[in-house]
């Protein structure tokens, strides 16, 4: 049991490390540019337009940012955290469960955003509604997908978890 809290211990200090790497040591300017650039067009495609300059989208008299935190960069940092430290898995599922759950999470966020500010323009749903309710949900959903397919890819990643909320919530 010892052996076990030990080898818990040094997995989370790895995932806190490299989670606040990855976090806040990468500059997502690039990703956040394109991010809105692709959102356009897919509104585009939807038939709405709303003006925007670089990563910066003007409705109802307000300015919505794409900033780090609207590009899922925390999701990614996550399970890039959680997914690269796990012993004894191969590199190529490491690797493949991460360029799947960005990919997942990625796109996913691309049609999040989309939604809602086509909630907002066409709909007149609040931004308090479409980002703070409808788009939380839909990006909780995008995660626990992500999760799921990451399980199936990488099953030590779920064993991981598992050790971690016993780690934390079942210890006496």
């Amino acid at each position: 049991m010892k052996d076990e809290t030990v080898e818990t211990v040094r997995y989370l200090t790895a995932v806190t490390a490299l989670g606040l790497f990855t976090y806040s040591g990468i500059d997502t300017t690039g990703l956040q540019d394109w991010t809105a650039s692709v959102v356009a067009d897919v509104l585009r495609d939807w038939g709405v337009s709303i003006p925007r300059h670089a990563n910066v989208f003007h409705l109802h008299g307000m300015n919505a940012v794409i900033i780090k935190g609207c590009v899922v960069w925390p999701a990614i940092s996550l399970f890039i955290a959680l997914i690269v430290p796990i012993p004894g898995a191969s590199w190529w599922r490491k690797a493949a469960a991460c360029a799947v759950s960005f990919a997942i999470l990625t796109v996913g966020n691309i049609f999040r955003l989309a939604f809602m500010f086509y909630m907002m323009r066409a709909w007149g749903v609040s931004f308090h509604v479409a980002h703070d309710i409808v788009s939380q949900i839909v990006g909780l959903i995008l995660v626990i997908i992500a999760g799921w397919v990451c399980f199936r890819i990488l099953p030590e990643f779920e064993e991981w978890l598992h050790r971690i909320y016993n780690f934390f919530l079942l210890r006496t």
